[in-house]
């Protein structure tokens, strides 16, 4: 799963944003929600397994909001000797996973409901986003071309609060082009950027660069402040320093003087 098991943001965002945003293909997912309790030491979104379809939720399911006089009588565990009691209680995690099992259609149901309704509500703030950078920038993001500037564009309505800020900015780049992106001061008037893609043959680090241009044109224009300059490398700091004629070494991207 790229990014959304490494970026530590992403335990504080809603499972259904994340799911839209890295499995938008997706419509049906079998949801089995964990007990809100877990949350206190996870994020919403516990784990995923695309094969299956299957999410693991740190939320309340059906079972979890029922009243547990419901299903079992605890009351007649205070008077069971040691035993009995660990007899008792194995007997009652069983009958619980199958009750939850029960239910996990229905909580599926229900997940799948709001992330089409948390879809609905994106393509409509989407558009409303669109409105906004014409009438507040004059900027036409449809008619933008390069893939990684028309998903930072949408960040020009937060500009005055992240105009200079690196430490948002970088991990920010790095979700958009799927590597690690640093961030250092050269100059006391400059920010070089160090985008980390690994594995590039020659024509592709041409092609990489060639993309990238526009991308910190428009940070340099919009997000890094005026008195500051703005410059970007790639590099692959993994690459085995081999001789080969199949691929190439690459100076400056991953070969170091």
């Amino acid at each position: 799963m790229p990014y959304i098991d490494k970026d530590p943001d992403n335990e504080n965002v809603l499972a259904e944003l994340l799911l839209s945003t890295y499995f938008p293909d997706v419509n049906e997912w079998n949801a089995e929600y964990g007990s809100f309790f877990s949350r206190n030491y996870s994020g919403d979104l516990l784990t995923v397994h695309q094969e299956q379809n299957t999410v693991a939720l740190s939320r309340n399911g059906i079972y979890d909001i029922l009243p547990e006089k419901m299903f079992f009588d605890v009351d007649e565990l205070r008077y069971k000797e040691p035993r009995e009691f660990a007899a008792l209680i194995t007997e009652i995690y069983e009958m619980e996973k199958s009750i939850k099992d029960y239910f996990q259609p229905f909580d599926s149901y229900f997940f799948n409901q709001s992330m089409r309704l948390h879809k609905v509500v994106w393509h409509m703030v989407d558009g409303k986003t669109e409105l906004l950078l014409r009438s507040l920038f004059d900027y036409h993001i449809e008619n933008e071309e390069n893939r990684f500037v028309k998903q930072l564009a949408p960040l020009l309505l937060d500009v005055t609060e992240l105009r200079g800020d690196f430490t948002v900015l970088s991990p920010v780049l790095a979700v958009i082009l799927d590597c690690r992106v640093d961030y250092s001061f050269p100059h006391q008037d400059e920010v070089l950027f160090t985008v980390h893609k690994e594995g590039l043959s020659s024509k592709e680090y041409l092609a990489f660069m060639k993309e990238l241009k526009p991308l910190f044109d428009f940070v340099k224009y919009w997000f890094v402040p005026m008195e500051m300059d703005c410059i970007y490398k790639v590099k692959d700091y993994h690459q085995r320093f081999i001789l080969s004629t199949e691929r190439p070494l690459v100076l400056d991207y991953n070969t170091q003087i």
